[in-house]
Parts: structure tokens; sequence; C-alpha cells
């Protein structure tokens, strides 16, 4: 009985689907080989060898930044050990921290709290196949099917360009990658070399993360010394806050903690941050485990 459980167990997390022969795969197939320059027998190959997870499917339907309350959000990523961590990964790096911090303007804490809630500095950097993750939102999740198609065509051009092995990336249930949770599309436009060897590895190169996050940031428009949320009174934020002058238009919020409705606004920089994760709690989350460093 116990065995019958395992197999099933099994099978409904990884099954066999040949995504080389479904219904919805010709187009990336013609793409990757007429556009690119691929051999159709190589794409075949991978796609034939990618498995449907289940759980990738359930997960992105129900991520955690929709279905937990605030305060949930909030315990899981301002644990004390997190806290503690993140000091010590600031003290040990703090001399590429700081070079990213006068290069980017992205303060130190924000570069660690955006390490310590997407990998926890490098401890959880997700156990799926990418290539299992990409294929199976990108032919299976009929609701963003199109996006995951096309971050699956920018995974075969990024493992092209950087001599990696398809089949062995892991990452996370949505195919996010490496220290810094980069989705291919952004490795490829927004990962840089920080460490000086040549080569972006974000799998490796601790330097390399912190230097692509800092990267990111500001081309998504972070603002020197600018502001992230301030607390204000629902009603009456314009009275008392102006925005900075090139927000054309602020990011009211509200979050219960413990119990009582707490407001904010958001200003560049938060929105900066929360296009790392289109979420307002995960940039709140960031922005609150950031303010514990600097205690």
């Amino acid at each position: 009985m116990k065995i019958l459980l395992f197999i099933t167990l099994i099978f409904n997390l990884s099954i066999f689907a040949d995504y080389s022969n479904h219904k919805d795969s010709e187009k990336v197939i013609d793409e990757l080989v007429t556009k690119h320059g691929f051999e159709r027998a190589y794409v075949l190959e991978v796609l034939k060898d990618a498995k449907k997870r289940r759980t990738a499917l359930n997960s992105v339907a129900k991520p955690a930044e929709k279905t937990k309350t605030w305060d949930d959000y909030r315990a899981i990523f301002l644990k004390n050990k997190r806290i503690v961590d993140g000091k010590k990964f600031i003290k040990k790096n703090i001399d590429t921290l700081e070079r990213a911090e006068k290069e980017f303007g992205v303060p130190k804490e924000i570069i660690t709290a955006i390490l310590g809630v997407e990998t926890n500095f490098g401890n959880n950097m997700g156990g799926y196949r990418v290539i299992d993750s990409l294929t199976t939102l990108g032919f299976d999740d009929p609701r963003r099917s199109k996006f995951f198609r096309s971050e699956l065509i920018q995974l075969f051009l990024l493992t092209r360009e950087n001599n990696l092995d398809i089949l062995k990336i892991k990452g996370s249930y949505a195919g996010a990658m490496g220290y810094s949770q980069f989705i291919s599309s952004s490795y490829r436009a927004y990962a840089i070399d920080y460490d000086g060897d040549g080569y972006i590895d974000l799998f490796n190169s601790i330097d390399d993360a912190i230097g692509s996050i800092a990267n990111y940031l500001k081309r998504h428009g972070w603002k020197k010394e600018g502001k992230i949320v301030v607390q204000t009174f629902p009603n009456n934020v314009r009275k008392f806050y102006k925005p900075h002058q090139s927000l054309t238009q602020f990011i009211p919020l509200t979050f219960n903690e413990n119990g009582e409705d707490l407001h904010f606004i958001g200003d560049d920089n938060f929105r900066a941050i929360a296009r790392y994760n289109i979420s307002d709690v995960y940039a709140m989350a960031v922005y609150y485990l950031s303010e514990e460093f600097k205690k």
C-alpha cells in the first residue's frame, strides 16, 4: 500500500508530457529554429525531456503574496534568524555592497533584503528544473501561457549565451534562478558581471548577484536617496505629503498589522522594488527587513 501511494505521489509531481508534441509547441519550436538559429533536433530533444510539474501549476495559482495575510507574510520574512543572517551577510560582503550602493544608488540594506526574501541569502535557490517549470506553465497554464512561453524562449537563449546545460538548471516553480531569482528575460537584460571574471553567474557569484540586483532596481526607476514609503493617515494623504516630482501617481497602501490598519504611501523606490515582484506585500517586506538591518 505504501509503495502504491509513493508511486502515485511521484506520478502527480512529475509527469512525462512530451511537450515536443504539444498542440501549442510548434510556434515556439519554429521561432527558436527560424529566428534564433537553434537546431530543430536539439529543441525537440529538450522539450521531449521536460516534465509536467503539477506543483508548479498549483503554486503559481496560489502565490503567497496573494493568499497570505500581511501578518503571515511579515512573520515569514522578518524572523530573527533572517535578520541576524542578513547583518552577517552585509558584514561579509560589505566591500561589494558599498561599491554597488555608490555606483547604483541602491542602499546595501535593500540589496541584502531582496536576497534575504528571495533565497534566504542563497540557501534556497529552488529545486525545480527551470525547463520543467517553464514548459509546464507555458503549455498547461492558460492564464499566463504567453508570458511563460516567452520566458521559455529566453531560457534557450540564456543557456546558449552562457554555456549552461538547459536540462540541469534549477530554480523556483515559476522559473526564477540563482541568488537573485531572475527569470530568463531579466537575467539576459539586467544581470551584470560584477566580480570582473568576464562571466555573468547568478548561481555561484554573490558579487554578480549584488550588482545585478542594484542594476535591476536602478533600471526600474530607483532614485538615489529617494523615499520608499511614508506612513500616513486615511483620507489625508495629499495634505501633508508631496511625492517625488517625477512620480505622477503615488501608491496608497493599507496593511492590517496586529489587528490595526496602517496606512502608507509608496514613492518611486517602492515602485522599483515592486517591479522585482509585482506585489505590495513583497515590497513592504523588503522595506521592513532592510530597516531591521539598520538597527
